[in-house]
């Protein structure tokens, strides 16, 4: 995809040396028994060695019930870094206004993403070539950077230096994304694993990235590699 692998910066620090604002949208995930949901928060305030102060939860407009001793994976990005640690609820209020006081961690995860950076996903996409619209296909993005993606295919699909639209959808901190990117192929190989099912891929540059996707796909990119990283 033209780009150098750099290797991430992963380390534990305190709460209070993170770059975590108030009023940062934070996401919560269960820790057992939820699968992949996640819910999107703000963070509003930080009581050291006490409690993380977080909004509740809303899902179709209307507050959720959340229950004391529950366990999250609480994760945040702020700059070229993300954050992410293991909390419960210690206390569900309502006045004046719904919030939930979280256990304050003894160590947060920190993760400083370098240029070019890239996490393994599985995400199903749909690419049509930007010369000629009745030109598609379906297939699945595998690895994903802030500058690239490699596709994999059922069937062959692209040349190098054709210029593809690739669309997708995901879920950033609890909402869904419809994320368009044009991109220009680069490398075009046929994966010769017996087992493989996709065994075209393409190797992709996104170009012009619209402010409007710029922010959701960076914000993917991190929450992937948050989790790849940290495994949580």
């Amino acid at each position: 995809m033209g780009e150098t692998q750099e290797n991430n910066t992963e380390k534990s620090m305190l709460l209070g040396e993170s770059r975590l604002q108030i009023g940062d949208l934070v996401s919560l995930q269960p820790i057992a028994g939820e699968g992949t949901l996640r819910y999107s928060i703000k963070l509003i305030g930080m009581s050291k060695d006490r409690s993380v102060l977080v909004s509740t939860p809303m899902v179709d407009g209307h507050y959720l019930l959340m229950k004391e001793g529950q366990g999250f994976i609480l994760r945040g990005f702020s700059g070229k870094s993300a954050y992410a640690f293991a909390t419960q609820i210690l206390k569900s209020m309502n006045t004046p206004y719904p919030y939930l006081h979280l256990s304050y961690p003894r160590a947060i995860k920190s993760l400083v993403v370098r240029k070019g950076s890239r996490a393994d996903v599985n995400v199903i996409c749909a690419v049509v070539d930007a010369d000629d619209p009745k030109n598609t296909a379906a297939g699945s993005i595998i690895n994903i950077s802030a500058g690239g993606a490699l596709l994999v295919f059922r069937d062959a699909y692209g040349t190098i230096g054709q210029t593809l639209i690739v669309k997708f959808k995901t879920m950033i901190n609890g909402i869904e994304a419809l994320i368009e990117l044009k991109s220009v192929v680069r490398a075009v190989n046929v994966d010769h694993s017996a087992d493989s099912a996709l065994p075209h891929r393409i190797g992709i540059q996104f170009a012009d990235i619209a402010p409007q996707d710029s922010i959701p796909l960076l914000a993917f990119v991190y929450q992937a590699l948050l989790e790849q990283s940290f495994g949580v």
